[in-house]
């Protein structure tokens, strides 16, 4: 009995610790270049016109993205999505979740994107958005890696070991253009 008594306070203190961290990250399938062309209803360069948050039971993110250029799907340039993903800042609350991507106010990216313009979301979550910039010292225009957002991603189905699970190097706009056109037109020709 004298055993169990001194065991339970390290226990309850374990214990209590425990309850108290915080998540660390989401995992998440990595989807290479290919899967998230096929997921995509629409690929698009794009411009952050404006990011709102609210309280809606929980904090949601409106996100309004005016399209410059698109890759796969029928929105014409100056067209917009809408984007309403969990998390964001209001006043001094913060709700983050792991692996979603954040969007600023005028940025540019490269956008995966499904469903219809006013409600359509981002595939692959963080995947699903890469920043566009351009390189100070070239002046060439880069696609940057996807942010990882502080998931963990880990090879999906049918990834090869060899490859990297995420993409981590920067891109110049036309090769990935290029690439996600090529992808998508030989989607469609599988599918007819």
């Amino acid at each position: 009995m004298r055993r169990a008594t001194r065991f339970l306070p390290v226990f309850v203190l374990a214990l209590g610790l425990g309850a108290a961290a915080p998540a660390g990250a989401s995992i998440i399938i990595a989807l290479d270049l290919p899967t998230m062309v096929a997921q995509a209803d629409h690929v698009a360069v794009v411009d952050v016109v404006s990011v709102k948050s609210a309280w809606d039971e929980r904090i949601l993110t409106t996100i309004d993205l005016a399209v410059v250029e698109t890759w796969k799907g029928p929105a014409a340039p100056a067209s917009h999505f809408t984007l309403v993903q969990p998390g964001g800042t209001v006043g001094d609350t913060e709700m983050v979740v792991h692996g979603m991507t954040r969007f600023t106010m005028g940025e540019r990216a490269v956008v995966f994107l499904r469903g219809r313009p006013q409600a359509a979301g981002v595939v692959g979550m963080a995947q699903g958005k890469r920043a566009v910039l351009r390189e100070a010292s070239t002046g060439r225009v880069l696609v940057q890696s996807p942010d990882k957002a502080g998931a963990m991603f880990v090879p999906g189905k049918g990834s090869s070991g060899s490859a990297p699970v995420f993409e981590t190097r920067a891109r110049p706009i036309e090769d990935l253009r290029a690439e996600i056109r090529a992808l998508a037109v030989g989607q469609n020709k599988k599918g007819n």
